[in-house]
């Protein structure tokens, strides 16, 4: 199993796992939401990977290094998944009018 293929599936197991984890919140959104935060998703996922995928070519083409090629991707690729994420939120809220992100519970000891 090559591991791209092996990423797919565990990245695929844990959506449907948060699926399940939040019910609760999916029965509270109309098939047109859903279908919009579905399309937002893929979209945002697919972006994010071509920018990560042509970006980090470009910047290994021009730094002749490698450790230091490394140095300079890795904050880039933790700007652009952070990028990610909180376009999402953003976009997600709107469309499920603040349903999406489901807000994290406090616990306290």
């Amino acid at each position: 199993m090559t591991r791209p293929l092996l990423i797919t599936l565990v990245l695929i197991a844990y959506m449907i796992y948060v699926a399940f984890k939040h019910k609760e919140t999916w029965k509270k959104l109309t098939i047109l939401q859903m279908a919009g935060v579905f399309v937002t998703f893929v979209g945002i996922i697919s972006v994010a990977a071509v920018i990560l995928y042509y970006g980090s070519r470009y910047i290994t083409s021009i730094i002749s290094g490698d450790i230091f090629a490394f140095i300079v991707q890795f904050p880039a690729i933790i700007i652009i998944i952070a990028a990610a994420g909180i376009g999402f939120a953003v976009v997600a809220s709107k469309i499920t009018n603040g349903v999406i992100p489901i807000q994290r519970k406090n616990s306290k000891k």
